[in-house]
């Protein structure tokens, strides 16, 4: 029944998000049954770094959202409408049996590129990593994030069926999703990253950095030291609100083959506001971006050398049933036709950070996901 019904939705044609949560055993669907998903307008074309903006109770937009790193026209940020939410699989299948089938996938809004060039061949990587470590040693910046993006043949083509419910299974611990708009084509991912989760006046954060496999044993200094970067970014942003914060960390947290640091923020705003405001403030935190924030914003659109569409960015159910759960988008690909699949990663540099340590951690996080869209491992 599972699969079956993840392939009907796949064949409908139909925007739609099917996601479960760390710690949950059932899915959730949100499928919108006619057009497609609503382009929300300059939510943060440019990341601010302090204030809320302007955004008021009463006429929340509701539904999954699915927001990119940086706006532009071709990677807007889209909200699912909730024609259809449902939660558990004998639901989602009821739901999905009256499904028609129209096998329609839809890039037409991302110009689609050829980057199947390995990380240890790459000279793009090479070179983004000198130009970033320049600027980190120079005192210019605290931190950047670089990414790294590669096109791969997938064996699993096909089978996101299979693949959204074997990656449920072994990963736990992670927001594992399957994204279609008509806009921004086909995603899957298994991001640990929590950005906001609560309603009202009582939310959740987390602040999650630093990367290590089981036998590297101790966190070093440079994984401590961008840990507590992205530590103090969330609450200074959570204090300009006037929230009073509840901190739980940092500890270790484990998400596939590796392990993070993690700090948990539990936080009380003196009143109510939409989720999209406290939203606005924390993204992009320093662990997809850097600090300062907007220099760091810039310099990456600038001098990157990949482009991140929907990586980086965010997702999850916003204010839908009253409730919102949205994380940050890594561990992801987005999925093509012709069994291809592109993956992206990325890592947070500091003046300590070495290329060949940050490469291998690149291909790690990269080796997690890979990990899930294997059809055949035994």
């Amino acid at each position: 029944m599972t699969t079956e019904s993840v392939r009907r939705l796949l064949d409908s044609g139909l925007d739609f998000a099917l996601y479960r949560f760390p710690g949950e055993r059932e899915p959730h669907l949100v499928l919108q049954t006619n057009g497609e998903a609503l382009v929300m307008e300059s939510l943060h074309r440019s990341p601010t770094s302090t204030g809320t903006g302007g955004l008021l109770p009463g006429n929340e937009p509701s539904g999954f959202i699915f927001a990119p790193f940086t706006e532009t026209a071709k990677t807007p940020t889209l909200l699912i409408r909730p024609d259809v939410a449902v939660s558990g699989w004998e639901l989602i299948d009821l739901e999905t049996r009256t499904l028609g089938k129209q096998r329609r996938i839809s890039l037409s809004s991302i110009e689609l590129e050829d980057r199947t060039e390995d990380i240890e061949e790459s000279d793009g990587y090479k070179v983004a990593f000198r130009s970033f470590k320049y600027q980190l040693d120079r005192e210019n910046y605290q931190k950047l994030v670089l990414s790294f993006s590669q096109l791969k043949d997938w064996e699993g083509a096909g089978h996101e069926d299979e693949l959204f419910v074997r990656a449920t299974e072994r990963f736990p611990n992670s927001m594992v999703y399957l994204v279609y708009t008509h806009q921004a084509g086909r995603w899957f991912g298994c991001t640990p990253e929590l950005l906001l989760e609560g309603y009202g006046q009582k939310w959740h954060t987390m602040a999650l950095a630093g990367t290590r496999t089981w036998e590297h044993g101790e966190w070093n200094g440079k994984n401590v030291h961008e840990q507590r970067i992205v530590s103090d970014y969330i609450e200074g942003q959570l204090q300009g609100l006037g929230a009073r914060i509840t901190r739980h960390g940092p500890y270790t947290s484990k998400a596939g083959h590796l392990f993070h640091l993690r700090t948990d923020y539990t936080f009380h705003l003196p009143k109510p506001t939409q989720p999209l405001n406290i939203i606005n403030l924390l993204h992009p935190t320093p662990a997809l971006c850097g600090l300062p924030k907007m220099e760091a914003w810039n310099f990456i659109r600038l001098f990157e050398r990949n482009r991140r569409l929907y990586y980086g960015g965010y997702l999850g159910p916003l204010n839908l049933r009253a409730e919102t759960n949205i994380f940050v988008n890594i561990r992801c690909a987005q999925i093509r036709p012709g069994g291809k699949a592109l993956f992206f990663a990325g890592g947070g540099l500091t003046r300590n950070s070495i290329f060949s340590e940050e490469k291998d951690e690149i291909k790690r996080k990269m080796d997690t996901l890979l990990s899930a869209l294997v059809k055949d491992q035994s």
